[in-house]
């Protein structure tokens, strides 16, 4: 009895391991939609340590469906830091016009200590489409830049979409960092 009972289990085992599992979205073949689309985006090239970064951002999609802003900032000397997903609630899923920051450290030796990054930005939509990639430049100064917000982004200005969460570690907390935790 005992015997009969364990080849079954096996059994059942092996042919409920060998079987696909069932797709969790279904496709259907040339249902993929259109890739959404980057209309127009403005960034500060240099700004102060202890400031924020704003990145104003203007998007459509067609079928209305984008799901997130993927932010990859690249630090020379760092490599890449891990990708930001900023998500996007309802209202700003078929089109947005708004902006994106990231918090910049206030430790002056961003400036002196550090060439500059590269923030890699594009968006995805619910069917895996991928909008172009933008790349934008920031160099820190340490003497004060004024940003001014263009007069075509000033509505941008008022929309919020998120924040890359990122956190940029100078030279000085990376050693600080590196004697506290050997």
């Amino acid at each position: 009895m005992f015997r009969k009972v364990f080849f079954a289990i096996v059994l059942i085992t092996v042919v409920v391991g060998c079987q696909k599992p069932p797709p969790f979205v279904e496709e259907h073949p040339g249902a993929k939609g259109q890739p959404p689309e980057l209309l127009g985006y403005y960034a500060a090239k240099e700004i102060n340590p202890g400031r924020t970064w704003n990145v104003y951002l203007k998007a459509k999609d067609v079928d209305g469906d984008m799901k997130y802003i993927v932010v990859v900032i690249f630090m020379a000397g760092e490599g890449d830091y891990t990708p930001s997903e900023i998500w996007l609630k309802g209202e700003n899923r078929s089109e947005f016009d708004g902006y994106i920051f990231l918090n910049i450290p206030p430790d002056d030796s961003l400036a002196t200590n550090m060439d500059s990054l590269t923030a890699s930005i594009f968006i995805r939509d619910w069917e895996g489409n991928k909008s172009q990639t933008i790349k934008l430049p920031l160099s820190f100064e340490p003497k004060r830049v004024t940003q001014v917000v263009p007069a075509q982004w000033q509505q941008a200005a008022k929309n919020q979409l998120g924040y890359i969460n990122n956190t940029i570690i100078s030279p000085q907390e990376e050693e600080y960092q590196t004697i506290i935790r050997p």
